[in-house]
């Protein structure tokens, strides 16, 4: 970056780690945390990349340049409030935080920026090394967004500007590609369960069969990636199984939803009308026979 700013963040967790860290490897000028002083007395995992910890957020908004607030969206409002109340900011400081459902408006209306990672961070050093490949979500004011999209391009980052009136679909679709997938996942573990194989062994089953639907979505996109019963009209196999999940109506409904949301992927590959109708009677109706 062209000053060299110093950055501080407030609730270094598995986001704020990740970014302090790549930050320091491509030389950016981190300068600490704020965090709540933890009962052991030791350090979380990953914040040993800051130069120091402290509980003191006025003081270490006072040196800061840029300041990311990487804590839980709930608390990210009151804490910019906290900051401009105790007047503890620089007049040019940039307050940046980090969620893909708030606007950085509720920061305030002047040098704001959200900088939100599409990436599944479940673990902070997992997260450190997939986070450059991540495409990162900016929207601010203008000087938030000059300073976001320096701060990007000086570590390579993959990078958007969305509406910030448009960020709730946004990450509703972040939490359909990724939280939704992982429960998704854990419903077919329950099923195969039922078939009398452990959780541990279908999930060394199934990692294949996910990571190879992942590469065809990535090399042919949606429609041309959807096989299966349904895309074939296999009317008979989708009554098969609904009429063996009868018994359990919370994973026979999952299973009706998402048969007619990929009913409508068959239809757009080619799957014929008649096909079609047939498809869509068999995941509307119940199953009562047989």
């Amino acid at each position: 970056m062209k000053d060299n700013p110093s950055i501080a963040f407030v609730g270094p967790g598995r986001v704020g780690c990740a970014l302090a860290a790549i930050m320091k490897e491509d030389g950016l000028n981190v300068i600490g945390a704020a965090t709540r002083p933890d009962s052991s007395g030791e350090k979380k995992p990953g914040q040993e990349v800051f130069p120091y910890l402290t509980p003191d957020l006025a003081q270490l908004a006072q040196n800061a340049d840029i300041i990311f607030i990487t804590t839980p969206d709930d608390r990210i409002a009151s804490i910019a409030e906290k900051l401009k109340k105790e007047k503890a900011l620089k007049p040019d400081t940039i307050m940046v935080h980090t969620s893909g459902h708030h606007p950085a408006s509720i920061l305030g209306d002047k040098n704001v920026l959200a900088m939100h990672p599409l990436l599944s961070m479940a673990r902070w050093d997992l997260a450190r090394k997939n986070i450059k490949s991540a495409w990162f979500f900016l929207d601010g004011d203008q000087q938030g967004l000059e300073k976001g999209k320096e701060l990007a391009e000086t570590l390579g980052l993959n990078w958007t500007v969305i509406e910030s009136d448009k960020k709730a679909f946004y990450h509703a679709a972040a939490v359909l590609f990724s939280n939704y997938l992982v429960a998704l996942v854990n419903a077919g573990l329950e099923l195969q369960e039922k078939a009398g194989i452990p959780k541990e062994t279908g999930l060394k089953a199934a990692l294949p069969l996910i990571e190879s639907t992942l590469n065809n979505l990535q090399e042919l996109g949606p429609v041309a990636a959807l096989t299966g019963p349904v895309a074939r009209g296999d009317k008979g196999t989708v009554a098969g199984h609904l009429k063996a999940m009868k018994g359990d109506k919370r994973l026979c409904k999952l299973y009706r939803e998402l048969g007619l949301f990929t009913l409508e992927i068959a239809k757009e590959k080619g799957l014929p009308a008649e096909a079609y109708r047939q498809m869509l009677k068999t995941l509307e109706e119940e199953i009562t026979h047989g």
